[in-house]
């Protein structure tokens, strides 16, 4: 299924914009230190409603592509009101218009609509890939590919990419584009495997 039809036409989010893209399902834990996103965090785990973080790119300007997350639990919070939290990916969108600071709030926000792009393959290329490699790419079937078809954000989460990697596989202009991506990643880790097989085999004949 994708995910422009989990979502709405467009949408509203409360924004925290980050360095950091969060595909759906991974983890990450998030220090709050700054009074506006400590408002927006407190907000939003009373309302138990997600957010967004937009992509904050290097030259500090907002990306059109962000990632929707939930608070999955409040880890500690300290005499200053400094918060740790865990944060879970939702999913992914394309955010249409951005403001700096809402009415009546100390954070900004987005009018975004989902990220549209399709994400499944059937590329015979990958889907041996992955099976060579063994990737975990999913917490229910570890290992199993369904059928021939595997979607290519299961692989960029088992793979760990950085966000600057994400970023670059979902700002491709076309699925073979993002197929090839994929594939190079898959070889590069091939590779480093295949180095360290050879590694311990010479350390084990010494």
């Amino acid at each position: 299924m994708s995910i422009s039809k989990m979502k709405p036409e467009v949408f509203r989010l409360a924004a925290f914009p980050l360095n950091i893209i969060l595909l759906p399902s991974e983890e990450i834990p998030l220090r709050i230190f700054e009074p506006k996103y400590k408002q927006l965090i407190d907000e939003s785990m009373d309302s138990s409603l997600p957010f967004g973080i937009p992509y904050l790119l290097k030259d500090g300007e907002i990306d059109v592509i962000g990632s929707e997350v939930e608070i999955v639990k409040l880890v500690g919070r300290n005499a200053n009101d400094d918060m740790v939290i865990l944060i879970r990916g939702k999913s992914l969108y394309q955010t249409i218009d951005y403001f700096p600071t809402l009415p009546n709030k100390l954070y900004g926000g987005t009018v975004s609509v989902p990220l549209s792009t399709d994400f499944i393959t059937t590329n015979p290329e990958i889907v041996v890939k992955v099976k060579k490699l063994k990737l975990n790419i999913s917490k229910e079937l570890g290992t199993f590919v369904r059928g021939n078809g595997v979607n290519l954000l299961d692989i960029a989460r088992t793979l760990m990419l950085k966000s600057e990697e994400k970023h670059k596989l979902l700002s491709l202009p076309n699925k073979a584009a993002r197929e090839q991506f994929i594939v190079n990643q898959l070889e590069f880790v091939e590779m480093i495997r295949h180095q360290e097989a050879r590694l311990e085999q010479n350390f084990q004949l010494n």
